[in-house]
C-alpha cells in the first residue's frame, strides 16, 4: 500500500519471500547472514576444540578472544550496513553524491578508511622486528638529536656536528628500548580498531533491541526498560572496568586479549543507555507512521513491522550516535592502557605513549617522536569521527533528500 512521502522508509528491505500457499522462505541476504554466522561458529569450535594451541591452518591465523568478536562484528556490519546500501542503489547514489559535496566529510572518511585498513591488516602485512637496545632513541629520518640523548648507545645514522641524524631504517625513530616507532603505532592502531569496532557493534545491538522494544510497545514495557537504563547509567562503565581490572585482570596479564576482551564486554554491555534512548525516540515516532499502520492493517506481526520498518528507519540515528561513541571508547581504552589498567598484546596507543615517556630522567622535548605520533593519531581519530558523524547526519536528513 503506498504511503505519503514523509512516511517512506529509509531503507526498503524484503527479508522474506512469499511462497505458494502463503508460506515464507528466508531471502538470500538473511540466509547468507545465517550461513556466515554458522561459518564463524564452526571456525570458533575448530579453533578452540580441535586445535586449541595452534593457528587456523588455512589462514595461519591465531584468532583470540576479541578477534572472534571483531569477525562477528564485521559480519553484522556487512549485513545491516553494506547489504542495504547495495540493495537500494538509487538511494545510495543520492547519498553518495550528497556526501561527496562535503570535502570535510570526504577527508574524514579517507582518514577512517586508512585507520581501519591499517588496524585490520597492518600487523599481518608488516613483519615486526625485535627490540634492539643498541638502536635506542634514534630520531626520525627528517630530524636529529644530540648524541647524549641516545641513552649512551651508538647512532644508526650519520653523526653531524655531534648530532645523530635519522635514517630510513627507522623513518619515525625508535623508543627507549630500540623498538621501531612505526611498528608500535601499527600495533596501537590494531588494538584501537578491535576495541572500537567490537564495542560499538555490541552496544548497537543491545541499544537497538532495548530502545526499539521500549519505544514500539510503550506502556509498562517502556517504563521497566527505561528505569533499568536509568539505574545502569548511574554506574559508569569505566568504574566497573577499573574494579574488574583491579580484581581479576592481574591473573590474565599473560593472555594477549585478556584486558581488551574485558574492556569490550564491560563497555559494550554497560555503556549503551544513551543510544537506546535515541532509538526509543525514533521507534515512538515510527510506530504511528502511515506505512506502519498500513502494515498492521495488512496483518503484519509486530516482529515483522519492527524488523522491516522501525529498525531500518532508525539507522541514521544509530550510525550518528555510534560515530560519537566510538572515539570516546578509543580514548577510554587509551587512557586505561596508559594507566596500565588495560594490558594488551600487541601494545595499544596508550602503551605507546607510556613507553615513549621513558626514561623518566629525560625531558619530553628531547625524545618527542616517541609520543607525538600516537597523540596525533588519537586526535585525528576523534576529529575524523566527529566530522564524519556530522556529515552522515546531514546526508541522511530527509530534508536533504527533498532539496
Amino acid at each position: 500500500m503506498p504511503s505519503s512521502g514523509s512516511d517512506s522508509p529509509e531503507f526498503t528491505r524484503i527479508d522474506w519471500d512469499a511462497e505458494a500457499g502463503g508460506r515464507r522462505r528466508p531471502a538470500p541476504r538473511t540466509l547468507g547472514f545465517v550461513l556466515a554466522l554458522a561459518a564463524v561458529a564452526a571456525l570458533l569450535i575448530y579453533d578452540y576444540v580441535v586445535v586449541p594451541a595452534e593457528t587456523i591452518p588455512p589462514l595461519d591465523w591465531d584468532v583470540r578472544q576479541v578477534g572472534w568478536i571483531v569477525i562477528v562484528s564485521l559480519v553484522v556490519l556487512a549485513r545491516y550496513v553494506l547489504v542495504p546500501l547495495v540493495a537500494d542503489r538509487q538511494r545510495t547514489a543520492r547519498h553518495v553524491r550528497a556526501f561527496l559535496r562535503r570535502p570535510a566529510g570526504v577527508l574524514s572518511l579517507a582518514y577512517l578508511v586508512a585507520f581501519g585498513t591499517l588496524g585490520l591488516i597492518g600487523p599481518e602485512v608488516f613483519q615486526f622486528s625485535y627490540a634492539k637496545l643498541a638502536h635506542s632513541l634514534q630520531p626520525p629520518v627528517f630530524a636529529s638529536v644530540n648524541m647524549s640523548a641516545t641513552d649512551g648507545y651508538s647512532c644508526v645514522g650519520p653523526v653531524v656536528d655531534g648530532r645523530c641524524q635519522g635514517t630510513w631504517q627507522y623513518p619515525l625513530g625508535t623508543n627507549y628500548v630500540g623498538e621501531n616507532v612505526i611498528e608500535h603505532l601499527l600495533s596501537g592502531i590494531h588494538v584501537a580498531f578491535k576495541a572500537g569496532i567490537s564495542t560499538a557493534v555490541v552496544m548497537a545491538v543491545v541499544a537497538t533491541v532495548v530502545g526499539t522494544t521500549a519505544g514500539y510497545y510503550g506502556g509498562r514495557v517502556d517504563d521497566v526498560l527505561m528505569r533499568y537504563v536509568d539505574v545502569q547509567q548511574t554506574v559508569p562503565a569505566v568504574v566497573v572496568y577499573i574494579v574488574v581490572a583491579t580484581l581479576y585482570l592481574g591473573n590474565v596479564e599473560n593472555i594477549s586479549d585478556g584486558g581488551l576482551f574485558a574492556f569490550v564486554l564491560v563497555f559494550g554491555l554497560l555503556d549503551w543507555g544513551g543510544i537506546a534512548r535515541l532509538v526509543r525516540g525514533e521507534a515512538m515516532q515510527r510506530r504511528t507512521a502511515g506505512y506502519v499502520r498500513a502494515a498492521r492493517a495488512a496483518g503484519a506481526s509486530d516482529f515483522h513491522v519492527i524488523r522491516r520498518h522501525v529498525v531500518p528507519n532508525s539507522t541514521a540515528t544509530i550510525v550518528t550516535a555510534l560515530t560519537r561513541r566510538v572515539p570516546l571508547l578509543i580514548l577510554a581504552q587509551v587512557g586505561l592502557a596508559y594507566l596500565e589498567l588495560n594490558r594488551t598484546r600487541p601494545v595499544s596507543l596508550g602503551g605507546v605513549i607510556r613507553f615513549g615517556l621513558r626514561p623518566r630522567n629525560m625531558p619530553w622535548h628531547v625524545k618527542w617522536w616517541t609520543t607525538l605520533w600516537a597523540v596525533l593519531i588519537v586526535v585525528g581519530l576523534v576529529v575524523a569521527f566527529n566530522v564524519f558523524g556530522d556529515t552522515v547526519r546531514d546526508v541522511l536528513d530527509p530534508r536533504e533528500e527533498v532539496r
